[in-house]
Order: C-alpha cells, then structure tokens, then sequence
C-alpha cells in the first residue's frame, strides 16, 4: 500500500514538471500562428485564424538566412575545434597516466562548473585584436566546452586495449599517426556523441554571442529574435515564429540522434 502511495505520489511530481516543460513550448508554438492582437496575451489558446504569413515574413525581413548562415559557420567549427584538441589531449592523459597529467585531467574539470566572466574576456579579445568577430565566439567555445569533452573522451580511451598502441608501434606507427590511424577510428560512438551535443550547445546559446559579437550582420540565430523588438514593436507572433524557427533544427537532431548521445554518455562512464 505505501509503495502504491509513494508511485502515485512521484507521477504527480512527474506530471507537474512535464506540464512546467511543455506549457511554455505549446504557448510559443500557439503564439507563432495569431494575429499581432491575439500575441500579446501569450497564451495556448489555439488561434483564431491560423497565420502561416508570419513565417513567411520572419524569413523574408528577419534576416533568418544570414544568421543561419553565421550559426552554421561558428558552430560546425566550433564543434571541429573542441572534438580534435580534447580528442588528442585525452589521448595522452588517458594513456601516460603521470601524476602530472592527472592533475591537468582535474585542472581541466573544474573548467565545467567555472562561470563565464565577460570582462576580462572582452579584455583579453581586444588585446589579442579578435573581439567583434566570430572567430573570438568559435575559440570561446572550443575552451568552454574542452573540460566536459575531454572527461567524457577520456573514460571511452581507457576501455581501449594498450595493446592495440604496442601493436602499432612494433609496425612503425608512431606519434600521431598512432592516433589518427588507430585510436582516433575507435572512439567514433564517442566523437559522434560529443560532437551532437556540442553542437547543440553552441547552436542554442544566447549569452556568448550577445557580449563577443558586435556587429548584427555577424549575428546568430538565437539573436535574430532582436530583429522583431524595435522595427516590429514586440510583436510577439513573429518574436515566437522566429524562436520556432531557431529551435527547429537542433530539436530533429536531438531526436534523431538522441540513441547515440544515450550509448556514448553511457560508454563514456564505464571507466571515466
């Protein structure tokens, strides 16, 4: 009887964050179909008349193409840069194993609870003559989202033979062609989970872009939502079809690939 008390008990909690989670997404979807009028209540009451135009006039005024195009470009290379500097990092760690490198592997970790500080950022952009550009976002990605690639890298390359590296060197594979031939094939279910999820980090962020990005035409997707604020009046219609339009694409690959990101975080801390 408690056990029937305690499962009914823990549907109800369930219930209410689902509910909590799926509110707000039903009212942007519902939102992004009214009339300017019907918008500003911010409700999920179904529209009156469904309003397809305001796609179509978030595509046509929004600058939704050029964004695109800027979070495609910062993203697929942010998500290059991260897999082959943490790939290769994890590789000597997990392989040396030294008291040094250990120490650097914990150094690393606390990179994943550290706050991002914007001032001495900016700072350190405008000294080295890169702040403005999306050259500046790419390589802020890459070092914030390192720590959390390299742990997960480095649990998948312990569950690797040592023997498979000493087979390699008897035939004069060395260095990193040792890596790139050998290791670096076998760790893929781990390269496709990390490169997923950091794509759809970098391809949802808000906050980065705002403060290193100072120049609209070098926006992302997420700050195209800005376009509808002053020339539109806060229209809030075309405020939630843009954020449909943002969320889109990272949602099919999230259910597309949400098997592999499960298997990889699942392999990845087998022995991390």
């Amino acid at each position: 009887m408690e056990n029937k008390k305690h499962n009914f008990a823990l549907e109800v909690l369930l219930w209410f964050f689902s509910i909590m989670v799926i509110y707000p997404l039903l009212m942007i979807i519902m939102t992004s179909f009214k009339s300017y009028g019907e918008a500003n209540f911010l409700n999920v009451r179904i529209p009156e008349t469904w309003l397809f135009e305001n796609y179509k006039q978030v595509f046509l005024e929004g600058k939704i193409f050029t964004s695109f195009l800027n979070s495609m470009y910062i993203t697929v290379l942010s998500v290059i840069l991260t897999i082959l500097l943490s790939s290769m990092l994890s590789y000597v760690i997990a392989r040396r194993n030294t008291i040094l490198d250990r120490r650097i592997y914990r150094f690393l970790t606390f990179g994943i609870i550290a706050p991002f500080a914007a001032l001495p950022t900016i700072r350190l952009l405008k000294i080295i003559g890169l702040y403005g550009s999306r050259l500046s976002l790419i390589l802020i990605y890459a070092a914030i989202y390192m720590p959390f690639s390299t742990m997960l890298f480095s649990g998948f390359i312990k569950t690797v033979p040592r023997e498979l590296d000493e087979a390699a060197i008897i035939d004069g594979c060395t260095g990193i062609n040792l890596f790139t031939r050998i290791i670096f094939p076998l760790i893929q279910p781990m390269t496709v989970t990390i490169s997923i999820l950091v794509f759809m980090w970098a391809w949802n962020d808000f906050q980065y872009p705002i403060y290193l990005l100072n120049s609209s035409s070098k926006w992302t997707l997420p700050l195209s939502v800005y376009n509808f604020f002053g020339q539109y009046n806060r229209s809030w219609n075309l405020v939630c079809a843009d954020m449909v339009i943002v969320s889109l694409p990272v949602v099919i690959l999230y259910v597309l690939a949400q098997k592999y990101i499960i298997d990889g975080m699942t392999a990845g801390a087998v022995k991390g």
